[in-house]
């Protein structure tokens, strides 16, 4: 039986796995992510050694950054310094001499669930990546939205708050820089030193775990966090009126009440005569999605899987 080996390649790791024809994720592990220039040769050598045991027909590549899906090219990544403009699929075309699918992870992530995960049978839907920054892909018709360069659907770089907090897009008020899990943690590191405590090494997870114990700090933070998150969403619902909006990230998996706090502000905010369902949703594949997605596009492109 043939099997497709696909990697999530992320400024720190790079996860990878290997799937049936049926897209059944069989194995996942993660190794830390080389510098730029040693990421072809790290692929191409672990899918020599996958293939000392079974035998692989097809490779596909979940990626950070800017991707041209057509020539499998990173574009612009300012995740992995040295990335950028490196054809990536041809040249591991040319180490492994089986056929690559490239794509952006957050597109990736989205036809992973739209495949076998919680956008499956939506014909209008938003996945939402938070972490870092906010990544975001639009689903319309049952299909995702590319836009004139295949950059379409960039909502963490709309801006919620004029002349606001400088953003890495060289704009300043982007919803990024409100309702990702990076500016959550610092906008909780710069509370606390108001507050005369020092904090250094603290994550999205550990934040949520203080407002389940009744932090005060954490509690004004999570407050205002939830009040950005919301804000960016309920203009997307009034612009787009999607099925549902799937939310993605560390920060949302684990028991707790982050997805219902969105939904319980969304419903003060969004317009009644859009209905009073909770439109936003947790990802049912986690941190597999953009493998999945991987995956599909490689099974796609040996005619083996019929479109989303």
């Amino acid at each position: 039986m043939s099997h497709i080996v696909c990697f999530d390649i992320g400024g720190t790791f790079i996860k990878y796995g290997v799937f049936d024809p049926k897209g059944h994720l069989l194995y996942k592990s993660k190794m830390a992510t080389p510098t730029s220039h040693e990421i072809p040769d790290v692929l191409n050598n672990k899918v020599k050694s996958l293939q000392h045991d079974i035998h692989l027909s097809a490779i596909g590549i979940s990626s950070c950054g800017l991707v041209d899906r057509e020539k499998g090219m990173i574009l612009f990544s300012n995740n992995i310094q040295g990335y950028s403009g490196m054809k990536l699929g041809e040249i591991l075309f040319s180490l492994t001499k089986l056929p690559v699918s490239v794509e952006n992870d957050v597109k990736s992530g989205c036809l992973g669930e739209m495949w076998k995960g919680a956008v499956k049978g939506m014909r209008n839907a938003i996945f939402l990546t938070l972490g870092t920054g906010i990544g975001s892909s639009i689903v319309m018709e049952g299909r995702i939205v590319n836009g004139s360069s295949g950059f379409a659907g960039e909502l963490g770089h709309t801006v919620v708050v004029a002349g606001g907090k400088p953003c890495s897009c060289g704009r300043k008020g982007c919803l990024e820089r409100y309702a990702s899990t990076s500016a959550f943690v610092q906008d909780y590191k710069e509370e606390a030193l108001r507050k005369g405590v020092a904090v250094e090494n603290v994550s999205g997870e550990m934040i949520m775990e203080l407002v389940k114990q009744g932090d005060p700090v954490a509690l004004l933070v999570y407050e205002r966090f939830i009040h950005y998150i919301s804000m960016g969403l309920t203009n997307v619902i009034h612009l787009l009126n999607p099925e549902k909006i799937i939310i993605g990230g560390g920060i949302t998996e684990g028991e707790g009440p982050f997805i219902q706090d969105i939904n319980r502000q969304l419903r003060n905010e969004v317009m009644e005569v859009y209905g009073n369902e909770d439109t936003v949703i947790a990802s049912s594949l986690g941190n597999d999605a953009g493998l999945y997605g991987a995956c599909y596009l490689a099974l796609n492109r040996m005619n083996m899987k019929e479109s989303v």
